[in-house]
């Protein structure tokens, strides 16, 4: 299995505090922790240290930010031939607060400057390509160059060039800011119908594609059988959720190569991310192959995937987890959400082109000003 992963990588420092600093006083962090990320970088990780044979195409600047993503990743194996070094230029960076007293995440971007990629001839014959939409002329490229393969865009972002390669991949991960935007609705978990109509207005805007829409703590919501359902995650502390939706489009793509169907790779995506928010960090919180599935066999039973064994075997863990920590069993009802089965969002009607909002501004992609909220 080969995969090609295209878009951005950054260095990240993420300091941990008590609390968010006040303006002009001398604070201490509790911990400190710094380590390569940005979303092509992290789902690269992911994928080979899942023993994928792993390429990234990503342009990174002449500096020790630059050299200490490009060393970690072939530490692993990943392939870095294709990331390209722009000579007087700066590798993107970001500095990301953790305060504990609310568990909350803020993100100060030092990105001087976009960088991307001059060369798109990618000469692999990659069985996944995924996109994280930052390089448009990188992304458009590996999508049209591979179309009869696993091609997956990470629309975490609105604007008209993600809303562009959503017309080429052939599966859509969307954000839930991403899916709002685009439908319309604002989603109201307290009301699934909401639910139903912002998924409803994906597949409308984007006929034949394969929607999954993340939900944030909420889980997944996607398609089966002709059915809106949503896959609730793994019930965890979260600690820091930097990097939690880049792990979660690497391992659905990993699951996708394993040939799991749409149930089993939301569960397997889900199970990964919701890992990776009980670490601090991006590419240093990624979870392992074998714990991941620790978690997966609880509710599918005898393992259907096997570590290959360029992956780093995790250390056993002797305590077993606490049943909190579990996949949720199938008869726990999450009120107003459906159960870890995936059961369809009530009242769940298949998906059927729905009559546009009056209330709604339409949306052609065309302008990347958000359309009002309902």
């Amino acid at each position: 299995m080969v995969a090609l992963c295209v878009g951005q990588v950054a260095y990240n420092i993420v300091a941990v505090s008590s609390d968010f600093p006040v303006e002009n006083t001398k604070n201490k962090f509790e911990k400190i922790e710094d380590c390569p990320g940005g979303p092509a970088a992290n789902m690269a990780y992911l994928l080979g240290r899942y023993g994928v044979d792993t390429y990234i195409g990503s342009a990174m600047g002449d500096d020790s930010y630059g050299n200490i993503i490009k060393k970690e990743l072939d530490r692993i194996g990943v392939h870095t031939e294709y990331m390209e070094t722009v000579f007087e230029k700066k590798t993107s960076s970001a500095f990301i607060l953790i305060g504990q007293k609310n568990n909350s995440r803020t993100v100060y971007d030092v990105t001087r400057e976009p960088l991307f990629l001059k060369k798109n001839e990618f000469q692999i014959t990659p069985d996944l390509v995924i996109a994280d939409g930052y390089d448009y002329g990188a992304s458009l490229a590996a999508f049209n160059r591979f179309s009869d393969k696993i091609t997956i865009l990470d629309a975490g972002m609105y604007n008209k060039e993600i809303m562009e390669l959503c017309k080429s991949a052939k599966y859509i991960v969307a954000s839930k800011e991403f899916a709002e935007a685009v439908s319309g609705t604002r989603a109201n978990f307290e009301n699934p119908q909401s639910l139903v109509t912002i998924y409803s207005q994906l597949v409308n805007k984007f006929p034949g594609k394969i929607i999954v829409v993340t939900l944030e703590d909420k889980g997944a919501m996607y398609m089966d059988n002709n059915q809106i359902k949503v896959m609730p995650g793994l019930n965890l502390k979260a600690v820091d959720t930097s990097g939690a939706g880049d792990i979660f489009h690497a391992a659905f793509g990993y699951a996708l190569l394993q040939g799991y169907d749409m149930e089993k790779a939301i569960t397997f995506a889900n199970i990964a991310g919701g890992l990776t928010v009980t670490k601090i960090g991006t590419i240093s919180a990624c979870p392992e192959l074998s714990d991941v599935m620790q978690y997966f066999n609880q509710k599918y039973g005898a393992p259907t995937v096997e570590a290959s064994p360029a992956v780093v075997p995790a250390t056993p863990n002797p305590v077993q987890a606490p049943q909190e920590q579990a996949v949720q069993p199938p008869v726990q009802e999450i009120n107003p959400m459906p159960n870890v089965n995936g059961q369809a969002v009530n009242p769940a009607p298949a998906v059927t082109p729905s009559a546009p909002n009056p209330n709604v501004a339409p949306n052609t992609g065309d302008n990347p000003v958000n359309p009002p909220l309902s």
